[in-house]
C-alpha cells in the first residue's frame, strides 16, 4: 500500500497546508528519512517541514538535506536548527492558520488602527513587565544605579498610544517622545520603586534598599533625565520589535516572515546588555491574545 501523508509546508513561494500527497511525491532529498520514520504505519500521517524564503526556495534541495526529522505520534515534523528558525516557523504558522491571525486588519479596513493600537499597548505593557523581570533576577544589579534607573523609570513610564493611522509606538527621533513617555510617571515609578525597596529588604540589603525608597522618586527622574540614552534605546528597540509584529500581521503574506524574524531578533538579541530573543515567541503569543484569539499551539 502506497504510503500517504498531509503536507504542511509554508514558504515564500506557496503553501502547503494538509495537502495530500503520496511518498512518491515527497521531495527524493527527504523521502527516505520520511518512510523510514513512518515504518509500517499505514494511516495518513502529517508531515511538518520547515519555513523558506525565496532564496532558500530556490535552493531546496540544499535547504532539506540540512533538516532533521523526528517522528512525533501521528506526525513526522522537521527540528528547528537555532531559534531564529523556529520563529520563523511560528511566524509563518500561525500566519496561515490561526483564525485571529487571518481576520486581523490591514491598513484599508476600517478597525486597523483599533485593534493593533490594542496589540500595541499590550506588548508595551508586557515588555515593561519582562525585561525589568528578566534584568533584576540578580539583585546585585541594583547596586548599578547607574543603569538600574533608566529600566525602572522604563517600567513606569507611559505607554504609547500612537496617532491614527499608522503610528503605534514612540518615534524616538521625535524630540516630543521622551517628555511623553515619562509625563506625569511620579506615582507609577513610586510604586516601582517601593516594590525594589520591599526585595532588597527581603533580601538583606538594607542600606541598598534605602537608595531606592519612594521618595527619591524626584532624584531617580532627574537621573535619568540628564542621562537618558539608555531609555531612549529601550524606547526605540521597543518601538522596532512591537512595530515587526504588526508589520507581520498586516501583510498577511508570508513575505513578511522573514522580515518579522530579522528585525525582531536584531532588536532583542541585545536589548539593555541582554539577549532577549526568547521574547520574540511570548510577544506572538500576546499578540495573539490581544487579537482576540488563544496562545495555543496551532501545529
Amino acid at each position: 500500500m502506497t504510503k500517504r501523508f498531509q503536507l504542511y509546508w509554508l514558504r515564500e513561494s506557496g503553501c502547503d497546508l494538509g495537502t495530500p500527497v503520496t511518498a512518491d511525491e515527497v521531495d527524493a532529498v527527504i523521502r527516505g528519512r520520511v518512510l523510514e520514520l513512518a515504518g509500517g504505519d499505514n494511516r495518513p500521517l502529517n508531515l511538518y517541514l520547515p519555513f523558506l524564503d525565496a532564496r532558500e526556495s530556490r535552493r531546496r534541495a540544499e535547504a532539506l538535506r540540512r533538516v532533521t526529522l523526528v517522528r512525533e505520534g501521528d506526525a513526522i515534523r522537521s527540528v528547528p536548527p537555532t531559534p531564529a528558525a523556529a520563529l520563523r516557523d511560528r511566524a509563518a504558522m500561525l500566519l496561515a492558520t490561526h483564525p485571529a491571525w487571518i481576520r486581523a486588519p490591514d491598513e484599508l479596513q476600517p478597525r486597523y488602527f483599533q485593534i493593533w493600537q490594542g496589540v500595541s499597548l499590550a506588548l508595551q505593557t508586557a515588555l515593561r513587565t519582562w525585561i525589568p523581570r528578566i534584568y533584576f533576577r540578580d539583585p546585585a544589579r541594583f547596586e548599578n544605579r547607574e543603569s538600574a534607573f533608566p529600566l525602572l523609570v522604563y517600567a513606569a513610564s507611559r505607554l504609547c498610544h500612537g496617532r491614527p493611522r499608522t503610528e503605534f509606538t514612540y518615534d524616538v527621533v521625535d524630540s516630543e517622545a521622551l517628555p511623553s513617555a515619562l509625563h506625569l510617571i511620579g506615582a507609577p515609578l513610586q510604586i516601582v520603586l517601593e516594590k525594589v525597596e520591599r526585595r532588597l529588604y527581603a533580601c538583606g540589603r538594607a542600606e541598598l534598599a534605602r537608595r531606592y525608597a519612594p521618595l527619591w522618586y524626584q532624584d531617580v527622574l532627574r537621573a535619568v533625565g540628564k542621562r537618558p540614552r539608555r531609555l531612549v534605546g529601550l524606547l526605540g528597540d521597543e518601538a522596532a520589535v512591537v512595530n515587526a509584529v504588526i508589520d507581520l500581521g498586516t501583510a498577511h503574506r508570508m513575505q513578511g516572515v522573514k522580515p518579522f524574524a530579522k528585525a525582531t531578533s536584531l532588536a532583542l538579541r541585545n536589548m539593555y546588555g541582554l539577549d532577549l530573543r526568547s521574547l520574540a515567541f511570548k510577544m506572538l503569543e500576546e499578540a495573539t491574545l490581544a487579537l482576540g484569539g488563544t496562545a495555543q499551539d496551532v501545529s
